[in-house]
């Protein structure tokens, strides 16, 4: 099945080869050009020259490629065959930035323009301003989720999109918190053109230097400094390291050399991520949040730290175990997470995504809370990120460290005003704080958002409130590196299944312990009760006679049922699972109508007829054979309502109960089929659930069937 869809892949890539190849190169490829009938951006754009004759001017000014023989401009670009979205400034917009960007450079800005008449720009800025506003493929506004768009820009920069009422009631789009969309979905032969009130201009600061510039962010920036955390956010490319030599991995690299990926390997034949970099989300309280907790300078601040993260290193705001490090920490995120998922890559929770094949809003019920775990830079800490559905008052909301109970349980009646901590629209945070009336929050490395609560970790109300429940976590979450780079949720290829090969090094917490396995991310897909069943519709395919590991979420310390998700299929083979380094149980046969000893020892049963009391029965008899069906708030289709409950594929297996302390835990997984020579086997996981003995123990309140 993998190589028939990675035949399609290779068949589709072959067929848009013509309208990608300038994203790809660099290069006109002049071949491409054909007789349009309709009117193309080009000369829509020159045939207005009234609105459009400054930025038509930066477009023809701006050259790419690297030969100079077959190099054209951006604006012959838009005159190709293609899709695109062009998100075209208006002249008042262009002489507004050109003369901003000029005062700014007087001052002792770096901003790369030092005059602000439009025939003394550079030709490396005309460039920079073009890319910036060219996607090369076609969006309506209406195609768009709060969010941001799919795919990045020609500079590989992602664009947000809020939608914004006036004074009169209607509502624009704003993107990058900056431009208006005054005139939408203007259709042209080769996409659409957007028109903006302003140059899109995406800072090129890294995180540190982004906050610092931020008036409204005085006392975290303080405390950023004085932790000399500033040198963790100015990561961003990431080094790859083979034989003591040490390699940047930028994406004009070949990846096939860089991870050693063999020329003749299935792999070779397999999209693979074209960067390699390190990325952050950092969630601020602003100063006047701060100021109306009686927090005023960086005292009071480290004060309000040392009652919640004690007084250890006092003093030494550089060490790990210190108040102040530990309250910064815990504010950054391993990775970038835009508001909504909609963009693909990089949301919070997977909201309003949908592609050909998947619907987030089908298949992910929305009768049910949506969450999504992630790590922290406080080490071996997580926040909990809810949309709660069920909660009227909330359920538009990012929630972090949602608690129990609908939002209402609460252990430490201290920690009333820190949890529930809503993630604020970045709309919402220009008119909340004048302070942030120009709050910038794309950085080159990550993304900023305000909260209005100051977030801080207590473990009792993390551990007996908070995570105290059934942790389900999409396989995908677990590696930020594919958030990071483009590979999860993956929207940039329409009408295909994107299968994108995972380098064996590519992730920190994932290890491949022997050459022949080859690990693949399948994109959300089309789900069914009989076809696939995965969670949020991706998963995990590895080939070959694999042995590989890969470190657990950070969970607070207690013991723990792992329940193991998968889809039952023809080719899974033989697993044996490893907790820890010991071996977790016998061998387990993963495939599903091939061998009957193997569906005879799940022991799945259709529950057509059944009463309550038979399904509890049954329910019982699967766990004590070691397995359990797939949640009941995932919808594999909508039609007639079938859940992966319903799936004969859809089984969660339980690797057993294990006590996991503070540190790392890994998981392993080690082919041990027999006769496998010449046939080709997947091992397959869709998630990774973590349950606390004292959810499934529990006799007032028993584990649901979600």
């Amino acid at each position: 099945m993998l190589r028939k869809v990675q035949t399609l892949v290779l068949a589709s890539i072959a067929a848009v080869s013509a309208m990608t190849f300038i994203a790809c190169d660099d290069e006109i490829d002049q071949s491409s050009r054909y007789t349009f009938k309709g009117e193309l951006i080009s000369t829509y754009l020159e045939n207005n020259p009234e609105q459009f004759s400054n930025f038509t001017a930066i477009l023809r000014q701006a050259k790419i490629g690297k030969d100079a023989e077959r190099s054209g401009s951006i604006l012959k670009t838009l005159s190709t065959y293609g899709s695109y979205t062009c998100f075209a400034p208006t002249n008042e917009a262009v002489e507004a930035y050109l003369q901003e960007q000029y005062e700014k450079s007087q001052q002792g800005e770096r901003t790369g323009i030092d005059s602000p008449y439009l025939e003394d720009l550079s030709d490396s800025m005309a460039l920079e301003i073009a890319k910036n506003h060219i996607i090369e493929r076609g969006y309506k506004t209406t195609d768009i989720n709060e969010g941001a768009f799919p795919m990045n820009t020609m500079n590989r920069r992602f664009t947000t999109v809020e939608f914004i009422p006036n004074e009169q009631g209607r509502v624009y789009p704003v993107l990058n918190n900056s431009a208006k969309i005054i005139e939408q979905d203007l259709e042209k032969e080769n996409g659409y053109v957007q028109v903006v009130d302003a140059v899109l201009n995406p800072s090129n600061k890294l995180l540190h230097e982004l906050i610092g510039s931020q008036e409204g962010f005085s006392l975290f920036n303080e405390a950023i400094m004085a932790t000399k955390l500033d040198t963790l956010l100015a990561k961003y490319h990431l080094q790859y390291i083979e034989n003591g030599v040490v390699t940047e991995y930028d994406g004009t690299m070949d990846a096939k050399e860089v991870f050693g990926i063999a020329l003749d390997s299935e792999a070779s034949a397999s999209p693979y991520p074209k960067e390699y970099k390190q990325k952050y989300t950092v969630l601020i309280e602003p100063d006047e949040l701060f100021h109306s907790k009686g927090i005023n300078n960086i005292n009071d601040l480290v004060a309000f730290a040392e009652k919640w993260y004690g007084t250890a290193a006092k003093g030494d705001y550089t060490n790990p175990e210190n108040a102040l490090y530990k309250f910064i920490a815990y504010h950054i995120i391993d990775r970038q997470l835009l508001y909504s998922s909609s963009t693909g890559p990089g949301g919070f929770i997977m909201e309003n995504y949908e592609n050909e094949n998947y619907n987030s809003k089908v298949n992910l019920n929305q009768n049910f809370d949506s969450y999504e775990y992630y790590e922290t830079m406080l080490p071996y800490t997580m926040i909990k990120v809810t949309k709660p559905y069920t909660n009227d008052q909330l359920k538009k909301e990012i929630v972090i460290n949602y608690a129990q109970d609908g939002g209402t349980r609460i252990i430490n009646p201290e920690m009333q005003e820190h949890i529930n901590v809503i993630v604020e629209r970045s709309g919402t945070t220009k008119k909340k704080y004048p302070s942030l009336a120009d709050f910038d929050q794309n950085a080159l490395n990550g993304i900023i958002h305000t909260i209005d609560r100051i977030i801080v970790h207590n473990e009792d109300e993390i551990a007996g409130n908070i995570f105290n429940e059934r942790i389900r976590i999409d396989l995908s979450a677990a590696f930020p590196e594919l958030t990071n780079n483009g590979v999860r949720w993956d929207l940039s290829t329409p009408g295909i299944v994107v299968v994108t090969y995972i380098p064996p090094t590519f992730c920190k917490g994932l290890e491949v312990l022997n050459t022949d396995t080859e690990i693949f991310y399948f994109r959300p897909h089309a789900t069914g009760l009989g076809s696939y069943a995965n969670y949020q519709g991706d998963e995990f395919i590895v080939e070959g006679k694999y042995d590989f590991r890969y470190r657990l979420p950070h969970v607070p310390e207690g013991v723990y049922e792992i329940r193991f998700g998968y889809p039952r299929g023809y080719y899974r083979g033989v697993c044996q699972f490893y907790v820890d380094g010991k071996i977790a149980g016998i061998p387990v046969d993963l495939r599903w109508k091939v061998e009957p000893k193997a569906d005879e020892a799940v022991g799945w049963v259709s529950y057509d007829g059944l009463n309550d009391d038979e399904i509890k029965q049954q329910d019982q008899a699967m766990r004590n054979r070691g397995f359990m069906k797939g949640p009941a708030s995932i919808v594999l289709e909508a039609d007639n309502e079938g859940t992966m409950r319903d799936s004969e594929q859809s089984i969660r297996k339980i690797v057993g109960t294990y006590r996991l302390n503070k540190g790392d835990h890994w998981m392993r997984f080690k082919d041990v089929s027999e006769n496998s020579t010449g046939v080709m086997k997947q091992f397959d996981q869709d998630y990774i659930e973590l349950v606390p003995t004292g959810v499934i123990n529990n006799p007032l309140k028993p584990e649901d069937i979600y």
